[in-house]
């Protein structure tokens, strides 16, 4: 059985009631003990040293469990919005550079974007690397960074990891979404750009499960093509935005059964999100061995 508990959109401030709320989070990951705890970015306010330094502090109480932490919009870019509001995204997307690198999907060629390397390092010297990835316990899970945009760079390392695991439950992890979602009014930049192609590669990468955050929405997406199945879960925040209800993420996989949770914060009840036979047709299983086994 494997356990992945998923959070995102702390934005912390430093203020005792966001502080109050992530010590209790940290409680009830630690309890439940998940063999993984993917953090889907935004952990600060506005990315200040001291913010990511005590966010840092408090998920260091959760060692020995494994963490995949990645940087939302807000921990890379200045932001003067209430929480819940994102920085434009560029509406063009530099994917090309590796979907030319998969001849099914190979649409052109553009630059990468240019990142704020005082931003990247800033990150880095705290939690090692934008580009998470982790292996073991039956999980083969990889992270991304979206901010300012997804890198065609960054999906073929991506790739490229999951593709070591060919046995694995796969999880790929990003900050902004791939998907709308109910309830949200949606802006620019929640979702990202070409967001239809990503998914269409992580069908074929034989990707089981998508994590992101930004919307603030806790949600699960379950679509297909030929190739295979993906679920989408997008995780709730942790701050206060209009909803006192802070929540994060709880993801169950025994075999083929999978079933996603939403956990409240605050009374530490579950709700179920999404629960799954875990049993594809024959035609998805045949397809799904054979992206596997590239």
């Amino acid at each position: 059985m494997i356990r992945i508990a998923h959070v995102s959109d702390l934005h912390y401030d430093q203020s005792r009631q966001l502080r109050a709320t992530i010590e209790r989070l940290v409680e009830l990951v630690a309890d439940a003990a998940p063999d993984l705890l993917v953090v889907t970015g935004d952990l600060s306010a506005d990315g200040r040293p001291e913010e990511l330094d005590e966010v840092r502090s408090m998920l260091r109480q959760l060692k020995p469990i494994r963490q995949l932490v990645i940087p939302g919009n807000r921990d890379l870019e200045r932001s003067s919005g209430p929480p819940g509001e994102a920085n434009p995204l560029p509406p063009d997307s530099d994917l090309d550079f590796f979907l030319t690198l998969e001849p099914a999907l190979a649409l052109g060629l553009e630059e990468d974007a240019e990142a704020d390397t005082d931003s990247d390092d800033r990150w880095v010297s705290r939690f090692g690397t934008t580009e998470p990835a982790f292996t073991g316990r039956g999980i083969a899970a990889v992270g991304v960074p979206s901010t300012p945009k997804l890198s065609g760079q960054s999906l073929t390392r991506a790739a490229r990891r999951l593709r070591k695991s060919p046995d694995a439950f796969r999880v790929f992890a990003l900050h902004h979404g791939l998907l709308p979602v109910p309830g949200r009014k949606m802006r620019e930049g929640d979702v990202i750009p070409r967001a239809g192609d990503v998914l269409s590669l992580l069908c074929e990468l034989g990707v089981d499960l998508v994590l992101h955050g930004h919307v603030h929405r806790a949600h699960v997406w379950r679509i297909a093509d030929s190739r295979g199945e993906i679920l989408v879960a997008s995780a709730g925040a942790l701050v206060n935005d209009g909803r006192l209800d802070a929540s994060f993420l709880e993801i169950v996989v025994d075999g083929p059964f999978v079933e996603i949770s939403r956990r409240s914060v605050a009374t530490g009840r579950a709700s179920s999100l999404y629960s799954s036979d875990g049993l594809p047709s024959p035609e998805v299983r045949e397809a799904r061995a054979v992206a596997r086994s590239r």
